[in-house]
């Protein structure tokens, strides 16, 4: 992590897991317009082989076509803020998606978050967000 006092990295830390949560929250809930506005006006959102949004209006018409069709989760852990400064960070955090069926719940898939992460206004968005689906 960057050089910053302990009070700065535990609030940027605070505000990073807080923003990760939401959209995770958003995600799985279908709240597409909620999970818009967790993006700078000009964020991006990248899923690696799949597509890239650009700018939140794209980011929820994007998002609207991935609509849940069965309950699901996602659990993001282990994130690390690898580097701050008061006003933008970057971090990266594991992954694992599930969907309930018919025999209960399910892993479907295991990736990765890579974020940068800018603070306006007090709050903490995403400025660009890349996932990355392991083997």
């Amino acid at each position: 992590m960057t050089t910053t006092s302990p009070d700065v990295e535990a609030s940027v830390a605070a505000g990073v897991q807080a923003a990760i949560a939401a959209y995770a929250q958003a995600l799985d809930t279908n709240r597409v317009d909620d999970l818009a506005e967790l993006f700078t006006p000009d964020g991006v959102s990248e899923i690696a082989g799949m597509a890239t949004f650009e700018g939140r209006d794209a980011i929820r018409q994007g998002y609207a076509a991935f609509a849940p069709t069965q309950p699901q989760l996602h659990l993001v852990a282990n994130t690390v803020v690898t580097s701050c400064t008061e006003d933008e960070a970057t971090a990266v955090s594991n992954l694992a998606f599930f969907q309930r069926g018919d025999s209960g719940w399910a892993v479907q898939l295991v990736g990765r978050y890579d974020d940068v992460l800018r603070r306006r206004d007090g709050v903490w968005r995403f400025h660009k967000r890349v996932t990355t689906f392991l083997p």
